[in-house]
Protein backbone atom coordinates (compact mmCIF):
# COMPACT_ATOMS: atom_id res chain seq x y z
CA UNK A 1 0.00 0.00 0.00
CA UNK A 2 2.78 2.41 0.87
CA UNK A 3 4.61 1.63 -2.33
CA UNK A 4 1.49 2.40 -4.30
CA UNK A 5 1.05 5.75 -2.55
CA UNK A 6 4.76 6.51 -3.10
CA UNK A 7 4.52 5.66 -6.81
CA UNK A 8 1.48 7.90 -7.29
CA UNK A 9 3.15 10.75 -5.40
CA UNK A 10 6.24 10.51 -7.61
CA UNK A 11 4.00 10.48 -10.70
CA UNK A 12 2.41 13.71 -9.52
CA UNK A 13 5.75 15.39 -8.92
CA UNK A 14 7.34 14.18 -12.14
CA UNK A 15 4.58 13.38 -14.68
CA UNK A 16 5.62 10.91 -17.37
CA UNK A 17 2.48 11.23 -19.50
CA UNK A 18 2.55 14.95 -20.24
CA UNK A 19 -0.11 14.74 -22.98
CA UNK A 20 -2.70 13.90 -20.42
CA UNK A 21 -3.23 17.59 -19.70
CA UNK A 22 -3.78 20.41 -22.13
CA UNK A 23 -4.13 24.08 -21.66
CA UNK A 24 -7.52 25.56 -22.25
CA UNK A 25 -7.47 28.69 -24.25
CA UNK A 26 -10.24 31.14 -23.79
CA UNK A 27 -10.79 34.78 -23.45
CA UNK A 28 -12.81 36.81 -21.04
CA UNK A 29 -15.22 38.88 -23.11
CA UNK A 30 -15.04 42.59 -22.59
CA UNK A 31 -17.70 44.71 -20.99
CA UNK A 32 -18.76 46.20 -24.34
CA UNK A 33 -19.25 42.77 -25.86
CA UNK A 34 -21.31 41.68 -22.85
CA UNK A 35 -23.52 44.79 -23.08
CA UNK A 36 -24.04 44.21 -26.81
CA UNK A 37 -24.93 40.57 -26.17
CA UNK A 38 -27.40 41.58 -23.44
CA UNK A 39 -29.05 44.11 -25.76
CA UNK A 40 -29.32 41.51 -28.53
CA UNK A 41 -30.86 39.02 -26.14
CA UNK A 42 -33.28 41.65 -24.84
CA UNK A 43 -34.37 42.47 -28.40
CA UNK A 44 -34.94 38.78 -29.08
CA UNK A 45 -36.89 38.46 -25.84
CA UNK A 46 -39.10 41.44 -26.76
CA UNK A 47 -39.75 39.99 -30.23
CA UNK A 48 -40.64 36.59 -28.78
CA UNK A 49 -42.90 38.21 -26.19
CA UNK A 50 -44.75 40.07 -28.94
CA UNK A 51 -45.14 36.80 -30.86
CA UNK A 52 -46.55 35.15 -27.75
CA UNK A 53 -49.05 38.00 -27.27
CA UNK A 54 -50.18 37.72 -30.91
CA UNK A 55 -50.55 33.95 -30.62
CA UNK A 56 -52.51 34.37 -27.38
CA UNK A 57 -54.92 36.71 -29.18
CA UNK A 58 -55.31 34.18 -31.99
CA UNK A 59 -55.97 31.43 -29.47
CA UNK A 60 -58.60 33.55 -27.73
CA UNK A 61 -60.32 34.24 -31.07
CA UNK A 62 -60.28 30.54 -31.95
CA UNK A 63 -61.66 29.62 -28.53
CA UNK A 64 -64.47 32.17 -28.93
CA UNK A 65 -65.29 30.75 -32.37
CA UNK A 66 -65.17 27.22 -30.96
CA UNK A 67 -67.64 28.13 -28.19
CA UNK A 68 -69.99 29.78 -30.70
CA UNK A 69 -69.89 26.75 -33.01
CA UNK A 70 -70.39 24.44 -30.05
CA UNK A 71 -73.50 26.41 -29.02
CA UNK A 72 -74.84 26.32 -32.59
CA UNK A 73 -74.21 22.60 -32.78
CA UNK A 74 -75.95 22.06 -29.45
CA UNK A 75 -79.10 23.64 -30.93
CA UNK A 76 -79.02 21.34 -33.97
CA UNK A 77 -81.23 18.24 -33.91
CA UNK A 78 -79.49 15.09 -32.83
CA UNK A 79 -79.67 11.49 -34.06
CA UNK A 80 -82.85 10.87 -32.03
CA UNK A 81 -84.68 13.44 -34.14
CA UNK A 82 -83.43 11.84 -37.35
CA UNK A 83 -84.61 8.43 -36.15
CA UNK A 84 -88.00 9.85 -35.21
CA UNK A 85 -88.23 11.55 -38.60
CA UNK A 86 -87.58 8.27 -40.41
CA UNK A 87 -90.32 6.60 -38.32
CA UNK A 88 -92.73 9.41 -39.26
CA UNK A 89 -91.83 9.05 -42.93
CA UNK A 90 -92.43 5.32 -42.79
CA UNK A 91 -95.82 5.89 -41.10
CA UNK A 92 -96.69 8.51 -43.73
CA UNK A 93 -95.88 6.07 -46.55
CA UNK A 94 -98.03 3.41 -44.91
CA UNK A 95 -100.95 5.80 -44.42
CA UNK A 96 -100.62 7.03 -48.01
CA UNK A 97 -100.75 3.44 -49.25
CA UNK A 98 -103.83 2.76 -47.11
CA UNK A 99 -105.47 5.96 -48.36
CA UNK A 100 -104.89 4.99 -52.01
CA UNK A 101 -106.36 1.56 -51.33
CA UNK A 102 -109.40 3.14 -49.66
CA UNK A 103 -109.79 5.61 -52.55
CA UNK A 104 -109.80 2.79 -55.11
CA UNK A 105 -112.27 0.88 -52.92
CA UNK A 106 -114.46 3.99 -52.78
CA UNK A 107 -114.36 4.29 -56.57
CA UNK A 108 -115.34 0.64 -56.87
CA UNK A 109 -118.29 1.12 -54.48
CA UNK A 110 -119.39 4.27 -56.33
CA UNK A 111 -119.32 2.36 -59.59
CA UNK A 112 -121.35 -0.41 -57.95
CA UNK A 113 -123.86 2.16 -56.59
CA UNK A 114 -124.21 3.63 -60.08
CA UNK A 115 -124.86 0.15 -61.47
CA UNK A 116 -127.50 -0.43 -58.82
CA UNK A 117 -129.13 2.92 -59.65
CA UNK A 118 -129.32 1.99 -63.32
CA UNK A 119 -130.67 -1.41 -62.36
CA UNK A 120 -133.33 0.21 -60.13
CA UNK A 121 -134.33 2.61 -62.90
CA UNK A 122 -134.56 -0.21 -65.41
CA UNK A 123 -136.66 -2.29 -63.05
CA UNK A 124 -138.95 0.63 -62.23
CA UNK A 125 -139.47 1.25 -65.96
CA UNK A 126 -140.28 -2.39 -66.50
CA UNK A 127 -142.83 -2.32 -63.69
CA UNK A 128 -144.63 0.69 -65.10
Amino acid sequence: ERTKVKALSEELENPMNVHRWRKLEGSDPGTLEMIQKIQTLQKRLIAKTEEVVEKDLLIQEKEKLYVELKNILARQPGPEVAEQLSIYQQNLREKTRQMKAMASELNMYQAQVNEYKFEIERLTRELQ
